[in-house]
């Protein structure tokens, strides 16, 4: 039995508590955390009353990366190095946000080569995501051949932050990041634009618009959604991934049966693990986007600031 720290929800607030590895949940192998990092989804779960978490009291966190310290899967042994993003992390199971973790031996990956433990969390499941969109583009026949129109809506966030990296990567040359500011497009370049698009730029309210994009990769949802389908080229495909800006989605038929738009659900959650290891080697050759440290201590303070004032990827470390 080893006593250690993590961060739990009662329900009402989440605080640090003391507590041993036998009050964790169930599961093939015991995980010494490394790291974990701080996604939208982790600081939706932070809120009181969230409609997140399914049973409490709850560790926060839906992605880790660390050490096996015990398994009883023989695919897993002491002393193997794994990450683990999504499923029921920080939802249903003990998440990320403690300096150790049971879990399902089926919901560990190995650490792909050429990456570390911190490394894996600075891309977590933003960059799950990210490359799981790229992936879900390609099947629908985006490919660099073509030199397609890309846009990448919250730019500055994980998600899109990471899949303008792993676009340039993959050889595709004509990378539009959508920005709410203008000093956010530099930043947006630096990241690995090749132009950018003022939000406002997209037209509101109207069922179909000037045709200026092929394909489309989409945190956001809601409104940013309603607005961009009308302006998506013929054949065109967009990747929805999150709800940032909402999850009603007022829309007209209009794109789909004039346009023959796709609009494709990508779900990072429960991706079958196929997906995951493509995901992760693309992952696995891209240099780290920007990120800063902290520790569980500093949680609270860096989840209540996730919505308004976060800016570079955030990683949480366990030492």
């Amino acid at each position: 039995m080893q006593f250690f720290q993590a961060f739990i929800h009662d329900g009402q607030k989440a605080t640090l508590q003391t507590i041993t590895t036998d009050d964790l949940s169930a599961g093939e192998l015991l995980i010494r955390v490394a790291y974990s990092d701080i996604n939208y989804k982790d600081a939706l779960a932070y809120q009181p009353h969230n409609q997140i978490i399914r049973q409490y009291p709850q560790i926060l966190g839906i992605d880790l990366s660390g050490t096996v310290v015990a398994s009883q899967d023989p695919e897993f042994k002491k002393g193997d190095q794994i990450l683990a993003t999504g499923h029921g992390l920080g939802v249903s199971q003990g998440g990320g946000y403690a300096q150790y973790a049971r879990i399902p031996a089926k919901w560990a990956m190995p650490l792909p080569p050429n990456m570390t433990l911190e490394t894996a969390m600075v891309f977590g499941t933003a960059g799950l995501t990210a490359a799981l969109c790229i992936n879900a583009l390609m099947q629908a026949g985006m490919t660099p051949e073509q030199n397609p129109k890309i846009l990448v809506g919250g730019a500055t966030g994980g998600v899109g932050s990471i899949a303008l990296q792993l676009l340039e990567n993959a050889g595709f040359s004509n990378r539009i990041a959508v920005v709410r500011t203008p000093d956010q497009q530099q930043k947006v370049r630096d990241l690995g634009a090749t132009g950018t698009l003022a939000l406002d730029e997209l037209p509101k309210g109207k069922a179909l618009s000037r045709q200026q994009f092929d394909y489309a990769i989409d945190p956001l949802g809601g409104s940013f959604t309603s607005s961009l389908l009308p302006s998506m080229r013929y054949n065109g495909a967009v990747a929805l991934c999150g709800n940032a800006a909402g999850t009603s989605l007022p829309l007209t038929v209009f794109p789909f049966i004039l346009r023959n738009i796709s609009l494709l659900g990508v779900d990072s959650v429960s991706a079958p693990n196929e997906l995951r290891q493509e995901a992760w080697t693309a992952l696995a050759k891209l240099n780290p986007v920007p990120f800063q440290k902290i520790n569980l201590a500093d949680l609270p303070q860096a989840l209540n600031n996730h919505f308004t004032h976060h800016s570079v990827r955030t990683v949480v470390s366990m030492a």
